[in-house]
């Protein structure tokens, strides 16, 4: 009886220190768990229309990202091609899209006026873009008063260039009616000589068809110099492209570009794909050569 006596009150008496360890081990618990999700890298992915998707990215590939969202349990897929730009929580940009890069060539080659994502908004003379992904800062400087700014991209709502972006408009309506004008004359060319070559030989040599075929481009560049039956067309196809592109650019508001939503999930007022048609033939000329250099033995 004195020992149960004896045990029991041994146990009583050192039971508050138990409790207190217990306590205090799932605090700890809690504590480190806390402090390892804070701690957890998260991506952000920004597509083009400006809703975003918060996750841990798994992979990635040449055409497609695999993210396992905050707010899901399985992964999802989604395409490069949708996907303007990628930064994690440590404020470093983990992709960018052509698309980003072009608007930031665009933007680096006039003045305009920047708003942030508080809806301040400062005017620049010049600007530059700083395009290591560790540090995305947009540099802004103005001549009339001798200011500099030093902005995060991430706390850039959009940058409009001013009335001079029309200035690029005219640029690419110029290039549109060059190739214009070189299909014309390769159209032609070749419908001339289709007509020569019906006064060839039955068994034309090499040489043959190329002397009618430079017939057919001399004969066709002389239409089309001034004096030529197809004059015209020259005088037509150069207004008619720069005025298709100051109209595209106007109606789809193409000196402003938006990088984050004032609101997240919100859209912005336009898509954020951005037509080059340079750097689009670049790509399916890669992706059509890429399979035949892998099968090249050199």
């Amino acid at each position: 009886m004195d020992f149960r006596t004896n045990h029991r009150k041994e146990f009583n008496a050192s039971s508050p220190d138990v409790y207190r360890r217990m306590i205090l081990f799932a605090a700890s618990l809690i504590i480190i768990n806390s402090l390892a999700l804070t701690n957890t890298l998260h991506h952000i992915v920004i597509r083009l229309d400006g809703t975003s998707e918060v996750g841990i990215i798994d992979s990635m590939n040449s055409e497609s990202v695999f993210i396992t969202p905050m707010d899901s349990q399985g992964p999802k897929t989604h395409p490069l091609e949708e996907i303007y730009y990628i930064y994690g929580t440590n404020g470093k940009l983990f992709y960018i899209s052509p698309n980003y890069l072009d608007r930031l060539n665009l933007i680096e080659e006039r003045s305009g006026f920047l708003v942030t994502i508080t809806e301040d908004t400062l005017h620049y003379t010049s600007i530059l873009v700083d395009r290591k992904m560790d540090t995305p800062y947009f540099y802004l400087s103005s001549d009339e008063k001798d200011l500099a700014h030093k902005i995060s991209l991430f706390d850039i709502h959009l940058v409009r260039i001013d009335e001079s972006y029309i200035e690029h408009s005219v640029r690419r309506g110029s290039w549109t009616g060059t190739g214009l004008l070189m299909l014309g004359v390769l159209l032609q060319s070749f419908s001339d000589y289709g007509t020569r070559r019906k006064s060839l030989p039955d068994d034309p040599t090499f040489m043959n068809k190329v002397n009618a075929f430079g017939g057919s481009v001399g004969t066709t560049i002389t239409n089309f110099v001034p004096g030529g039956n197809q004059y015209q067309a020259v005088t037509i196809f150069y207004p008619i492209s720069t005025i298709g592109w100051m109209v595209y650019d106007y109606k789809n508001d193409k000196r402003t570009h938006y990088f984050r939503p004032l609101i997240r999930d919100d859209q912005f007022p336009q898509n954020m794909f951005w037509l080059n048609p340079k750097r689009i033939m670049k790509e399916r000329l890669a992706r059509t050569l890429d399979p035949i250099r892998d099968i090249w033995p050199f």
